[in-house]
This record gives structure tokens, sequence and C-alpha cells, in this order.
């Protein structure tokens, strides 16, 4: 006589035969797992900009938006200056999906590994519109591999170094500064957030982010947590912490952030305190790390992990 397994066991054995594994196209590689796609990172040459999304955690929903309608340059995790030598390297033109000053990049080297982690090298050049290169930045990615309670991080190391003309860094300015305006300030690395009912809940080295200004507000910490649904059971939350050599003698790193509908934003906006002069040739190093996992994070658990990555 044939055996029919129960429903309950007959679900069980299909799980444990769940695809997990990468998934890579000629401008894209990312982990699949159970049937979603929990990060992405795409390079597309004709694209704005290299970018991760979706990012997520197993079953939860993506913590990244990709090119909202408000603003179109925003491609969930990503990196862009603002001003390179008066070129602007952030917005793009909404017909030709292309900027003043360009980010151009070859075919990154990625390696991948049995567990599920990669690691992807990226030569990028910011051409200014004359068609001199002003910047060049060689980016260093570790994904790790995601373990069986959902976490994972992404390790994020930029090398900047000005070209022969140097390089001017700038931004907006500030509300605080002349031809200042609300939204001054952000360059760098940033990410653009899922859209959600509730307001996303933030906190830093210091507690719980509550001292919103018109939804805003610019923080001065080493670490972040962020939860996008607060509403949702295990969504998700991230932590993003910045390195220590990021702002040398600036103390600790800024940030800018909106809490808002739909605009939902942070960004390590290092250059706050000032615009950077950099000489020709001189160098310029960024570290972050990104740490996903199904719980909302607590100041005590960003201390946590900052002293873990640090040592």
């Amino acid at each position: 006589m044939k055996r029919v397994l129960p429903l309950a066991a007959t679900l069980l054995l299909l799980a444990s035969f769940a695809r997990a594994d990468f998934v890579r196209t000629d401008t894209t590689i990312g982990w699949e797992q159970d049937g979603d796609i929990i990060w992405q990172f795409s390079f597309d040459p004709d694209a704005g900009k290299p970018f991760f999304h979706p990012l997520r955690v197993p079953g939860g929903p993506s913590l990244t938006k990709l090119r909202p309608d408000d603003h179109v340059w925003h491609y969930g995790l990503w990196f862009s200056w603002k001003y390179i030598n008066e070129a602007n390297y952030w917005e793009q033109s909404r017909e030709t999906g292309r900027s003043e000053g360009r980010t151009v990049w070859g075919t990154p080297h990625i390696r991948t590994f049995p567990d599920g982690g990669a690691e992807i090298t990226l030569d990028l050049d910011y051409v200014h519109p004359t068609g001199r290169v002003d910047l060049t930045e060689t980016r260093f990615i570790i994904v790790s591999a995601v373990a069986t309670d959902g976490s994972y991080t992404i390790d994020w190391s930029s090398t900047f170094t000005a070209g022969r003309e140097g390089a001017y860094l700038d931004r907006t300015p500030l509300p605080d500064e002349p031809n200042g305006v609300l939204w001054g300030g952000y360059a760098g690395l940033g990410m653009r957030l899922g859209h959600g009912p509730d307001p996303v809940q933030m906190v830093n080295l210091q507690g719980p982010m509550t001292d919103w200004v018109d939804n805003r507000i610019r923080p001065r910490t080493g670490a972040l947590g962020v939860t996008v649904y607060p509403n949702i059971p295990d969504s998700g939350s991230l932590a993003v912490l910045a390195g220590d050599a990021n702002m040398p003698g600036d103390g600790d790193d800024p940030w800018y952030c909106i809490n808002g509908q739909p605009s939902r934003f942070w960004c390590s906006a290092v250059l706050v305190p000032k615009p950077l002069q950099l000489a020709p040739g001189e160098v310029w190093p960024l570290r972050y790390r990104l740490q996903m996992r199904k719980q909302a994070w607590t100041t005590a658990d960003l201390s946590e992990a900052v002293e873990a990555w640090e040592n």
C-alpha cells in the first residue's frame, strides 16, 4: 500500500529542499533563500550607481526602496558624493538618467564561498563634465553568510584618491550656513528605507533618537540602529557602524536622517562638519559595517556590536 505523508510532514520535506544559493546575472549577484532574494548587489554600467537592493532578513520585507518617484536617484543602499569640484554627482536628470558628474566603474571582481559569503572588489572613477577624472575609488565589500537566525553582515571599505587637480568635496549648505536649507548636508553612504505606514525607529550609541525637527535629525554617533517596520515582529532591523578613522580629528561620525512619509532615509554625512579639500594624490579611506537581524536593535546591542567589530 502506498504511504501518504501528512500535509505537515510534506511541507517540512519540501522546505528542506528549498533553494539557498547564489543568483547571478551579467550585472547582479545576490543570495536567494527559501524563494526570496535576501541581498542583491547591482553593478549595471548603464545605471546611475552601483547599489544593494533588496536587503532583507529571511521571511521579511525589503528594508530598502529602489528609485522611488520622489527621488529617483535613491538606489537602495548606495554611495554617492554630492559635489566634486563643483560638479553634481548626486541628482540625476529624470529624462536622461545621468548626473552632471559621472560615476563610472568596470566589471567587479567577485569571489563566492560555499557557505554563502561573498567578496566584491570594484574600481570607480568620478568623472568631471570636462572628462577629467577628479577622484578614484577602490571599493571592497564582504558579505557574510546568512546565519541560522537570519543575521548577516556587509563590511564596506572605500579608499578614495584625488586626481591631478585635487578633489574639493562639498554638499548642500546646512540650515545654519549661508544659503543653507533644511535638507542640507547629505553626501556619502546612504540608504533609502522601505515604505511603511509607521515611522521608523532609530537608536544610536547615546539612546533612542527622538529629537526630530521637521522629520529630520543630525546626530553625531558611531552607530545607528534602524527598525523599518516597527509594528511587524521580526521584520528586520539593521545596524550601521562607522569606522574610527572615518572622521580623523572630528570625533563621532555625523549623520543625516529623515523619518517622513514617504521619505525614510539615513546617510553617513561625512561632510557635515565642513567641505573637504583633497590635494592631488591624497587618500581618504572610509569604512562601515552593516549588520542585519530580525530583532530591533537597542543601544546596548549597538555598543556590543561596535566593540565586537573593533576587536
